[in-house]
């Protein structure tokens, strides 16, 4: 699998989640690629902000969440609001008349405030799932898997 597919499935798995908007190749979760110009030409897709809370109540309506995992719930929900008020203040889309060289570094830029994102949640998420029964493990799955609307 390439890397533009690759960041692709992992955006699609976590968009509301962890509040990654878009994918590195500009395109939405779940789209095609747009037909015309190069990949770095592609301008990000910038959909209205999803609501947050919104998401974070239904994720934990939908795992059932209990008392004693409150706080390792409490963790994750933390790390998806912080990383969505790094994701809107980051540009999603290049200068007007950027070059190549700058359109890239603003890709990177982008895709640093992801990881940054990613890496953010792993630990939260990592001590959530470990409370989880197995049913709330597979609900966290396919929660995972199909984001804030699915």
């Amino acid at each position: 699998m390439s890397r533009s597919n690759s960041l692709s499935v992992l955006a699609g798995l976590v968009s509301g989640w962890l509040i990654i908007v878009g994918s590195p190749t500009g395109m939405a979760a779940g789209q095609p690629p747009a037909e015309s110009g190069p990949m770095l030409a592609q301008a990000r897709p910038n959909p209205p902000p999803p609501d947050i809370e919104a998401s974070i109540a239904g994720l934990h309506q939908r795992l059932q969440i209990t008392p004693a995992q409150e706080a390792p719930f409490n963790a994750v929900a933390s790390v998806i609001r912080g990383n969505a008020r790094a994701a809107a203040t980051t540009p999603h889309e290049p200068p007007a008349n950027a070059s190549a060289v700058d359109e890239l570094r603003a890709e990177i830029q982008y895709d640093e405030v992801e990881l940054a994102g990613l890496k953010r949640l792993l630990p939260a998420l990592e001590a959530l799932y470990a409370s989880l029964s197995p049913v709330q493990r597979q609900a966290a799955d396919a929660a995972f898997r199909q984001g804030p609307g699915g």
